[in-house]
């Protein structure tokens, strides 16, 4: 026997329930996927900047101050050059270096590291033992 129909109005259709449209939705999920997707392939090809640091300021009454271990820090200020025009004196304290002086020379020395000494290599050790695992002298 089949099973029973279910009993039909006349003149009243069967409408499907209105879902709401998906588009918009694919449409940012697609987008985001491909802004995450861009910026991860970014990451990986690019190269890493290198790291800088910004200038340290050094107040005026400090002449060292000591880390957090304790231990003495020497700060050294940048040295500012300035030419002076004719009739022009130096401020008080500072260096006055004459203009018929040699430029200073800075040389590099690159000392080698001694050389290591390789240790011999290590003998293996070999252990002989019978079937029933008793050391054979």
């Amino acid at each position: 026997m089949d099973a029973p129909q279910p009993l039909r109005v006349p003149g009243a259709a069967h409408t499907p329930k209105a879902r709401p449209d998906a588009r918009p939705m694919r449409l940012a999920l697609g987008a985001g996927g491909l802004a995450a997707f861009s910026a991860l392939a970014a990451a990986i090809v690019m190269p890493p900047r290198p790291v800088t640091q910004a200038p340290a300021v050094v107040p005026q009454q400090q002449t060292g101050t000591t880390s957090a271990t304790g231990t003495p820090l020497q700060l050294q200020r940048p040295i500012r050059y300035v030419q002076l025009s004719a009739g022009e004196t130096a401020p008080p304290g500072a260096t006055v270096i004459p203009a018929t002086a040699p430029t200073p020379i800075t040389m590099v020395v690159t000392v080698p590291a001694p050389a290591q000494k390789q240790a011999p290599a290590p003998q293996p050790i070999t252990i002989k033992t019978t079937q029933s695992g008793k050391v054979v002298p």
